[in-house]
């Protein structure tokens, strides 16, 4: 008989059980949502991480929160950029 290897979203799943006494530790309300959409933004990308060669599961799932911040950042900036211009002519 083989050996099975793990998909890469199973061993991320595992990374993130392993987070859970930090999850529960947070308080209720904005940080547990924030952390749970950060766990989100790693499921995103699981894709992507399981083409990495030999991924360290804790480095992909930094690499993805990063990307789904910078996401965020650029979507923020282009909003307050159209506001920057909307009231520009206002003036």
């Amino acid at each position: 008989m083989g050996r099975t290897v793990p998909s890469f979203r199973m061993v991320l799943e595992g990374e993130i059980a392993r987070w859970k006494g930090f999850a529960e530790a947070l308080p209720i309300g904005s940080d547990k949502e924030a952390f749970e959409e950060l766990m989100n933004s790693c499921r995103c990308y699981a894709s992507a991480a399981g083409a990495a060669v030999r991924p360290i599961v804790s480095e992909v799932m930094f690499m993805a929160i990063l990307l789904a911040q910078q996401k965020e950042i650029g979507r923020n900036k282009a909003q307050l950029e159209k506001l920057e211009v909307g009231n520009s002519h206002k003036q």
